[in-house]
């Protein structure tokens, strides 16, 4: 091949070859904020969201360790309607980009501190007058263009509410939540109305 030859094929590669590396590089930093699924990824995010609500203490094990992330899986695609489990995953993407937004960077990534944050930002109920109003397509919600905000923000407090259900009801059914953050008995096989009490002592599971 001629000199001019081989310079002006590779004046037409290179371009493309940075193109492809960005692309490549960029597709490696950032996730799917729209992801719907119970991927591996977003069991992990689940995992951390638990552990945030429960985390482990000197004296038990949190929510990662029950596996909280595969617990919602068998849960939200067994037992949940259509549109709970659409503002379950509503409230999953919401959490990946409020970290994203306030911290530039991944929910898993963030301190403790930082996942606090992002998690309260989601907790506090709307107005009660405002939701029913969206709920009945009337009033100065939708008159004023506010419906859509106002629905998303009541999704946003039935999802905190949500997980934070899960998270307590998957722990404390769970072997490391039954036996260690509580105290259990397998087959106690008697009646003891009385039991003695110290301040400080755990539940009993059941």
């Amino acid at each position: 091949m001629k000199r001019r030859h081989f310079l002006s094929s590779m004046a037409l590669i290179l371009p493309m070859a940075v193109v492809s590396t960005e692309v490549l590089l960029s597709s490696c930093n950032t996730t799917d904020l729209e992801e719907k699924g119970f991927t591996e990824d977003n069991i992990k995010l689940l995992d951390e969201i638990g552990e945030t609500i429960i985390p482990a203490t000197a004296g038990s094990p949190g929510a990662k360790a029950a596996h909280i992330g595969e617990f919602m899986k068998v849960y939200v695609t067994d037992c949940y309607t259509v549109e709970e489990q659409n503002i379950f995953w509503e409230g999953v993407n919401t959490i990946k980009k409020e970290s994203n937004k306030k911290f530039n960077n991944q929910f898993q990534k963030l301190n403790l501190s930082q996942k606090k944050e992002v998690l309260n930002s989601l907790r506090n109920e709307p107005d009660k007058g405002s939701a029913e109003n969206v709920k009945k397509g009337t009033g100065d919600a939708i008159q004023t263009g506010k419906g859509a905000e106002n629905k998303e923000n009541a999704n946003s407090g039935k999802f905190f509410s949500m997980i934070q259900n899960l998270t307590v009801f998957g722990y404390f059914t769970s072997e490391p939540g039954a036996t260690k953050a509580l105290r259990y008995i397998q087959t106690p096989g008697y009646y003891k109305g009385e039991v003695p009490y110290k301040k400080g002592d755990k539940a009993w599971a059941t």
